[in-house]
């Protein structure tokens, strides 16, 4: 760190994301490619992006990924996501960025930087900052201070670039009231659904049955299976040889302190008379009215909870107006702000929230509680624990990967690493066959593999794994007797689904015939439905799956009142028509005036800095070794 800020360790700190990171540099296939081919991954006008820069950008993708996705996080959906590639081109801009800010002479003091970790607080304890905190944080996430304090020196000449190019960016009262006009326009449609499942006299004959079944002899074949060994390596596996030093549960704890805290919190009921929000002035009044009578009862002696189950407009109206135990950010703030300032028995007078009025009565407070280290010392523990343990068995299963990069067969890699080498009965690609957790991407992962090489390291929900295919079982035939049933409803399903289109178009032509969309449904035997109001943002209610029906409504209106062509949701068809359109009045819209000038502002300048990023790499000579990406 610098060294002014190493003498003046108590008035520092940095910002680190907690916890132990596991490392996923499992998908990356190591070992796969010669080194030296794999040492520059990609060329920025002659400057050079490393392989360690390119591991250290993709694990920390993989890591935001995994909080995002969980167990969901695979390799077929890391695939998809093509992450490696996304990591090279985030590389890529941040070198362009480095030489812009150059060539604009953009700096970071040392007191620049001092200022960004005086503000954050995740290193101190009681206050104060601490070494050794800080020196054991960034040795177990595997960063030193100077490679950290590059990072935040490097984030801050961002900052002041990035404000720097967007500082002429700006959004018009006029541009925000267009944009909250489109966006908050509502349209309603009059529509015809034809659901194929209506059609239930269509069924095929057994001589079609027969001719799909010939036609396509390719389709009814037993699935291909596959017999594997592999070794897999559990956090288990270490569990008796792993303890989590004391010292780091207390720092875990000084840092999470919010985790182990129990907000001060209310138990309360209440009795609501409900009032829209954009309620006229006489329906407000009516409404405050009620609650101020159901007020002047309950301060008088009666039962609140026999009044909340007279009157009130609430879900809890049937349990006398009974709310349990809440903290201030549970309520909308009016409600919090009036619960948390009444003592126990005290009862409110009527309060205006979102929802209408309020009469709240408060039952007790508890005060806020912080669980001591003590009693959190055994979840902290086993967190901690098992995020380490999780570390230590992709450190093995990394040993076992080296041995097979050094060319040891499997068996010898086995024994190299102390493990058992396992077998699987015959088992599809679907995981069928296989009896243990998670089998549906263990034969995923095996069924990916060619010949019989072995594979790299794999992780299957918190276990890794090597894979090596013993022998390929090819399909067989399956007689007609077996796939009869299917092929009959699948068949059946085609063939409502074609009756029902010719339906639909049936009656788009006849309402394009000048019969309305009503005459026509019932000259079908269809009977005609409404929707309500909608955004060009939402689904149509009553329509699921309907973003394009959406769309297609908002082509419409009192000159064309029916659209072109039958649409189709959820496997339904509809002809649909004009019904009613709302746009915002002027005053609802300069109320929301600022509120939309902020947001769109966002959006333009994350616009303006994308493609701004982009004229940049489009004059830059970029050159990628697409070995390590592909």
């Amino acid at each position: 760190m610098l060294r002014y800020l190493r003498e003046n360790t108590g008035n520092w700190i940095i910002k680190i994301f907690l916890g132990i990171i596991v490392i996923v540099f499992v998908f990356l296939g190591v070992g796969s490619m010669n080194a030296n081919k794999r040492n520059e991954v990609a060329l920025v006008n002659d400057e050079v992006i490393t392989f360690n820069e390119f591991q250290d950008a993709y694990r920390n993708m993989i890591e935001q990924m995994r909080q995002q996705f969980g167990n969901a996080l695979n390799e077929d959906l890391i695939k998809a996501l093509n992450v490696k590639e996304q990591a090279v081109n985030s590389l890529i801009d941040q070198k362009i960025l480095d030489m812009e800010a150059d060539k604009l002479k953009i700096m970071v003091t040392d007191g620049e930087l001092k200022d960004t970790l005086v503000g954050i607080k995740a290193f101190q304890k009681n206050g104060d900052f601490d070494m050794e905190l800080y020196k054991g944080v960034l040795a177990r996430n595997r960063m030193t201070p100077e490679s950290f304090e590059a990072l935040q020196r490097r984030a801050i000449k961002n900052r002041k670039l990035r404000e720097m190019v967007l500082s002429g960016v700006t959004v018009s009262d006029e541009e925000a009231l267009a944009w909250y006009r489109f966006n908050n326009t509502k349209t309603a449609i009059e529509y015809i659904k034809v659901d194929p499942g209506t059609f239930t006299d269509i069924t095929p004959t057994p001589e079609a049955v027969k001719k799909e079944y010939q036609d396509h002899l390719d389709a009814y074949k037993s699935q291909p299976e596959l017999k594997v060994n592999y070794l897999v390596f559990s956090p288990e596996d270490h569990r008796d040889s792993f303890e989590v030093p004391g010292e780091q549960a207390r720092d875990y704890y000084e840092q999470n302190k919010s985790r182990f805290t129990t907000p001060e919190q209310v138990e309360a009921s209440h009795i609501l008379i409900r009032v829209a929000e954009d309620a006229d002035e006489a329906a407000v009044t009516k409404a405050r009215k009620e609650a101020d009578d159901i007020y002047e009862k309950a301060t008088k002696g009666g039962d609140f909870a026999e009044l909340a189950k007279t009157y009130s407009q609430g879900p809890t109206g049937p349990k006398g107006g009974y709310l349990g135990k809440f903290d201030r950010r549970s309520m909308v703030k009016p409600f919090g702000d009036a619960a948390f300032a009444m003592t126990a028995g005290e009862i409110s007078k009527p309060v205006r929230t979102q929802f209408g009025f309020h009469v709240i009565k408060v039952i007790s407070r508890t005060a806020e509680t912080v669980e001591s280290f003590e009693n959190a010392k055994p979840a902290i523990v086993k967190e901690l624990a098992s995020q380490e343990l999780q570390n230590l068995a992709y450190y093995k299963a990394g040993e076992a990967f080296d041995a097979v990069v050094d060319g040891d067969d499997f068996q010898q890699v086995a024994m190299i690493v102390k493990k058992k080498v396992m077998e699987t009965p015959a088992f599809s690609s679907d995981g069928n066959g296989l009896s243990f957790d998670n089998a549906g991407e263990f034969a995923r992962e095996a069924f990916a593999l060619s010949g019989d090489d072995i594979s790299e390291v794999k992780q299957i929900g918190d276990k890794y794994y090597l894979i090596q295919v013993k022998e390929r079982i090819a399909p067989r035939q399956l007689p007609l007797e077996e796939v009869e049933a299917g092929i009959t409803v699948t068949l059946k399903e085609k063939m409502q689904k074609q009756a029902a289109q010719e339906s639909a178009d049936k009656l788009l032509k006849a309402v394009a015939e000048k019969t309305t969309l009503a005459e026509a449904a019932k000259a079908a035997g269809f009977t005609p439905a409404e929707s309500k109001l909608f955004t060009r943002n939402q689904s149509i209610p009553g329509i699921p799956g309907s973003t394009a029906i959406a769309s297609a409504a908002f082509t419409l209106d009192d000159a064309k009142k029916v659209y072109d062509k039958v649409m189709e949701a959820g496997g339904s068809f509809y002809v649909i028509g004009f019904k009613a359109q709302q746009t915002p009045d002027a005053a609802t819209a300069e109320n929301e005036l600022d509120n939309v000038k902020k947001e769109m502002g966002y959006r333009k300048q994350q616009q303006y800095y994308t493609a701004w990023v982009k004229s940049l790499k489009d004059k830059a000579d970029i050159k990628i070794n697409r070995e390590v990406i592909n």
